[in-house]
C-alpha cells in the first residue's frame, strides 16, 4: 500500500531509527526533533521535496553526510508527524 509522503511546509529530514524495526520494515524518525540514542553505525536519511521525490544520505567516514542520492524505491507504510515507517522493494 503506498500512501503519499508526510509534507510539513519545508523539506523535512527523516533518519532511520533502526532500533525500532520490525522484520522488513524500517522506521524513520524526524532527525532534528527526536532523541535518539547514541550509535556507532551511521544512520541513513530521508528527505522529500515539495514534488514527494525521495533523496537519501548517509554519513561518510568522517561523520560528515555524503552528498545525497535518489532514494531506493520504497512503499510508505504509514507516516505521521513523528514516525515514518516504509518497506524498501
Amino acid at each position: 500500500m503506498e500512501r503519499s509522503p508526510p509534507m510539513m511546509g519545508a523539506a523535512l529530514t527523516w533518519a532511520h531509527s533502526f532500533e525500532e524495526d520490525e522484520g522488513d520494515i524500517q522506521v524513520y524518525r524526524p532527525r532534528d526533533t527526536f532523541p535518539f540514542p547514541p550509535s556507532r553505525k551511521g544512520r541513513e536519511t530521508l528527505v522529500f521535496d515539495p514534488s514527494g521525490r525521495a533523496s537519501s544520505g548517509m554519513p561518510g567516514p568522517d561523520d560528515r553526510m555524503m552528498a545525497p542520492q535518489a532514494a531506493a524505491p520504497f512503499d510508505i507504510l504509514e507516516a505521521g508527524a513523528d514516525l515514518l515507517k516504509i518497506r524498501k522493494r
